[in-house]
């Protein structure tokens, strides 16, 4: 059994499902030697179907004709989330595997914000680059405790910077609706009997819609819808 049917079948990677036909996968090497002798030893396990291989300057028209599942980028030349990004932009439908990188921080998080689907370090054997193709064939990262401890502390950095009324000042398509009769000067009451609903339920939205915006007036929210609007038409 090959390493990554045994990896499927154990469950290692959380909700692999075994391959109904090989995975097929492209190397984008720029050493000649090592890109042969790496084919050779991918066409060994018979999980993975090689559909071909390449220097990193020609990758991206080789890899559309062939149209792989996986490719496998060496990251040893170059600026590997440049080249990440690049393949990424050009074949959209296959997941970049990145080989050989360096086990530190800043360089995981910047090939995983570059859009890699896996990776696999200098140090890991065969088995382990066979399993994580398998992962990500499945749409799963394969990493270590350690890693994913540094991914999440990613996302929550990501989190505190993003702009903290982002959320708050998104309005319901209802509030939205009261908000835009409110601009155009009718009163609760108006609302009310417009949308065929109770003037104390207004009364609730009007209350909810002026806490969202962080305003305290009725012509403020005009202000807000209008502005929407002007947004809108750019």
């Amino acid at each position: 059994m090959s390493a990554a049917r045994e990896a499927a079948a154990s469950g290692e990677a959380c909700g692999s499902e075994l391959q109904d036909s090989p995975i097929r996968v492209f190397l984008v090497a720029d050493v000649c030697v090592y890109r042969e002798l790496l084919v050779d030893a991918l066409a060994t396990d018979e999980s993975l179907e090689v559909v071909g291989s390449t220097p990193g300057d020609i990758a991206s028209m080789a890899i559309g004709l062939a149209e792989p599942a996986i490719v496998l980028l060496d990251t040893s030349s170059g600026s590997a989330p440049a080249r990440v990004q690049a393949l990424s932009a050009a074949v959209p439908a296959a997941k970049i595997v990145a080989l050989g990188i360096h086990d530190d921080e800043d360089t995981l998080l910047e090939l995983v914000e570059a859009g890699v689907a896996g990776y696999v370090t200098a140090e890991q054997p065969l088995e382990e680059l066979v399993e994580t193709v398998a992962s990500a064939a499945n749409g799963e990262l394969r990493c270590s405790p350690r890693v994913s401890a540094v991914l999440a502390r990613r996302v929550a950095v990501l989190r505190a910077e993003l702009p903290r009324d982002r959320g708050e000042r998104r309005l319901t398509p209802r509030q939205l609706e009261i908000a835009t009769l409110i601009s155009e000067g009718l009163s609760n009451k108006q609302i009310a009997r417009r949308l065929s609903i109770e003037q104390a339920t207004v009364k609730n939205h009007v209350h909810n819609i002026l806490s969202k915006l962080g305003v305290s007036h009725r012509d403020d929210v005009t202000t807000f819808v209008r502005a929407q609007s002007l947004t809108a038409l750019d």
